[in-house]
């Protein structure tokens, strides 16, 4: 995750400083929590408020060259209007129509109906279609879109959940610094804008660890 503006518009985006263990490894663009007044990583399927993004590498082992890298402090982008940035999430087509895109429920995990209806797909070739329609069976998950282009199986399509979703989505479980769509859970954070051109979407918190809750 990147820190991107404030939700009035401020681009000045600062960090404070919260305790952490000393051993605790934490990447710089993790969303972050507070566990008993110490940050910890964010779970991927996030239920709890978060604090935010962490600002520098907390890899909890000693290193000669950087004192803070197992220190009992780590920077945070806190702020609980703080707008942020990752990667559209991606998932491989098993099919479809000029109408529909399909994928396995391996590539989009969620059985919520309707869940990303109002969003879009970029298709491989870099064509934006919105989804009119999201619905789910036992193995496949199927796309309704504006007539256009088929897609063929394992197509890698992007997909821009609409704004103000906060379902379908999670972070990722390996560095929790984007989000994913191949599994289940819902994660304290909601889309509030897209950027196609760059292949981003735009986030916020959902209910956040300083009291502001959206």
């Amino acid at each position: 995750m990147k820190p991107i503006q404030n939700a009035a518009g401020n681009v000045g985006c600062t960090a404070r400083s919260y305790p952490i263990a000393y051993n605790t490894a934490i990447k710089a663009g993790a969303v972050v929590q507070l566990s008993g007044g110490f940050v910890v990583l964010a779970a991927a399927n996030q239920t709890g408020p978060i604090l935010g993004i962490a600002a520098e590498e907390h890899p909890g082992t000693a290193d000669p060259l950087n004192p803070r890298a197992d220190g009992t402090e780590i920077l945070v982008y806190d702020n609980p209007e703080l707008i942020f940035e990752c990667k559209a999430p991606t998932f491989a087509a098993s099919g479809g129509s000029a109408t529909t895109v399909t994928a396995s429920t391996s590539e989009v995990a969620t059985t919520s109906a309707d869940a990303f209806n109002g969003g879009y797909l970029v298709s491989p070739s870099g064509k934006k279609r919105a989804i009119t329609d999201y619905a789910n069976s036992s193995s496949t998950n199927t796309f309704t879109v504006p007539s256009g282009e088929t897609a063929a199986n394992n197509d890698v399509y992007t997909l821009y959940p609409q704004i103000g979703c906060a379902a379908g989505m999670r972070l990722d479980s390996t560095t929790l610094s984007y989000i994913v769509v191949n599994a289940t859970g819902m994660t304290k954070l909601k889309v509030v804008g897209h950027d196609f051109e760059r292949g981003m979407i735009r986030l916020m918190a959902v209910e956040h660890a300083l009291g502001v809750e959206n």
